[in-house]
């Protein structure tokens, strides 16, 4: 018998109707549980979980249908401790069941870094330094030295600290820098208008200190601007190395600096007219 007349025989056409047929069920159990195990076809909405802190995540009525994870935690000290700050699905997605939420959480402590060295620093780079490390400027007091505008000593909490110590994330860090002593008056900037990270560039430029803040209007010290300053700008108005200027500032969604501005500039320039006759 040949291959031609072995396929052709009833024993083989049944025994290919039953390999087909196990092999269709086979196909069609594997798809199915498949489509089960995946869910396929099924979707769930991820609950918006930012500003939750975890017993809060927990009696949320659909949090059964996903896994929680928490991947990172940062400190801000605006935000309560431990409550979520940015959720990744984002909240309104549609996700299968059992979905993982990866979390960020605000931190019960900010981290910790390792002080820098600024002695030798000018105060611009020194000032630069302390930003990168995530600290912050204090108190810049002045000493007559032959080292101008160089750090002579840093300071924490009133005490000199030393390069390489661990501090707090966001700890304020106060210098003392060198004075020229035959130069100790610096012009007031004019601050007006000015991003409080600008006008605190500013003043440290001309030796001085920032004095007293004010935010009008609950404004966010992030995005405020100037909007008066004591003492005043004026040609020629000098102060003395390590005075303070006082600030007040307005929130800019609110109050037209760009025409605050303008009207300051023509008062200026009425004001210089009448000193010219």
């Amino acid at each position: 018998m040949n291959f031609i007349q072995f396929i052709t025989t009833r024993v083989f056409l049944r025994q290919l109707l039953i390999a087909i047929v196990i092999t269709s069920a086979v196909v069609a159990l594997v798809l199915s549980m498949l489509k089960w195990y995946t869910h396929h076809g099924e979707s769930v909405v991820v609950p918006n979980l930012v500003g939750l802190n975890p017993s809060q995540i927990e009696q949320l009525e659909t949090i059964d249908n996903f896994e929680v994870i928490v991947v990172d935690s940062v400190f801000d000290s605006r935000q309560p401790s431990g409550s979520v700050i940015i959720q990744d699905p984002v909240a309104g997605s549609n996700v299968k069941k059992h979905r993982k939420i990866y979390l960020t959480t605000v931190a019960v402590l900010p981290e910790q870094v390792s002080m820098p060295d600024l002695v030798d620093l000018t105060l611009r780079q020194a000032s630069a330094a302390l930003e990168t490390y995530g600290l912050e400027l204090g108190n810049v007091s002045y000493v007559p030295d032959i080292a101008a505008n160089a750090v002579l000593a840093q300071f924490y909490r009133n005490r000199e600290i030393a390069p390489g110590t661990m501090v707090l994330k966001g700890s304020v860090i106060s210098l003392r820098v060198g004075q020229n002593a035959g130069n100790g008056r610096y012009q007031v900037p004019f601050l007006i208008g000015k991003t409080r990270a600008e006008a605190h560039s500013l003043i440290q430029e001309n030796y001085l200190l920032v004095g007293e803040e004010t935010f009008e209007e609950n404004a966010d010290p992030e995005t405020a601007r100037v909007y008066s300053q004591s003492p005043s700008f004026a040609n020629g108005m000098m102060l003395n190395a390590g005075q303070s200027v006082n600030l007040v500032y307005r929130d800019p969604a609110v109050f037209d600096f760009d025409a605050y501005l303008e009207l300051m500039t023509a008062d200026t320039a009425s004001v210089d007219q009448e000193d010219e006759f």
